[in-house]
């Protein structure tokens, strides 16, 4: 598996290289996941253009760096990858904390980006109650990070869809058990700390004013609630919608609808960049 050496520690990624010449979309995963998440959704994008897949700090393949990865540090680890492979200029779709770092990335690299997508995420900082959830759940996953992951994992999907996609559930609960303790409280730590980013979707960085900002949205989202989301749906910044008729992990019991949805952008996107 290719990686970059960062700060002495590797961040893994698997760059899927076409002779597109569309802007390259770079994916990045959310809390508890690692680029395995997009793997069902991969064919259909490679099929267009280049698509770079990352590891962020603490999850999948890419150890932890220290007690607490903020979303600016993990920015930080990603402008150093896509440096490294000459992506410029690109589209970064982040799923929940995925967007979170994306939205640093375009507040700090704004002029690497063609666009920008926030899956299932909010530019939005932890409410005060949120905060306290947090700490609650770092103390959890202090005395048994397996049952914190167990507990945690299907909370994000909508009920209605569970049973269903219960194999797919069960094998991201799997592959997040293998995380180590100090990747998931680093994380829990960067996320209650990070800072209101609705700027950017109100006044967008001088590249990113032309392609916009996308935001994917589940009606059923309980991490981020779709009422929510419409308070800052219609921003000026914002020039792609996607309304999922599903939860939080719309990529996966809305497949189909979430792979049509990203690539039309990719495609609307392509068209303002020619």
């Amino acid at each position: 598996m290719p990686y970059l050496d960062f700060h002495g520690a590797s961040i893994h990624y698997e760059f899927h290289s076409t002779d597109s010449v569309h802007p390259p979309l770079v994916l990045v995963h959310g809390f508890l996941e690692d680029k395995r998440m997009w793997e069902n959704l991969l064919p259909q994008w490679t099929a267009y253009g280049s698509v770079l897949t990352v590891d962020l700090p603490g999850h999948g393949a890419t150890p932890s760096f220290g007690y607490e990865h903020s979303m600016e540090f993990m920015a930080d680890a990603l402008y150093a990858l896509t440096s490294f492979l000459k992506l410029k200029p690109f589209l970064l779709l982040g799923h929940s904390m995925g967007g979170y770092v994306g939205l640093e990335y375009a507040v700090h690299y704004s002029d690497q980006l063609a666009s920008l997508g926030l899956f299932f995420s909010t530019p939005e900082p932890d409410s005060t109650e949120r905060k306290i959830m947090r700490d609650r759940s770092v103390a959890l996953v202090k005395q048994n990070k397996n049952t914190f992951i167990r507990a945690s994992i299907p909370q994000l999907f909508d009920p209605n869809t569970r049973e269903a996609i219960k194999s797919d559930i069960d094998a991201l609960i799997a592959r997040a058990l293998q995380m180590e303790t100090q990747g998931v409280i680093a994380a829990l730590h960067g996320m209650k700390k990070r800072v209101d980013r609705s700027s950017v979707l109100y006044t967008p960085p001088d590249n990113l004013k032309k392609s916009g900002i996308a935001v994917f949205a589940g009606v059923y989202d309980t991490v981020v609630p779709f009422d929510q989301v419409k308070q800052w749906w219609g921003a000026p910044g914002v020039t792609f919608r996607y309304e999922s008729p599903h939860g939080h992990m719309g990529h996966m019991s809305d497949h189909e609808g979430c792979a049509n949805a990203v690539l039309e952008w990719w495609r609307s996107v392509t068209k303002t960049k020619a």
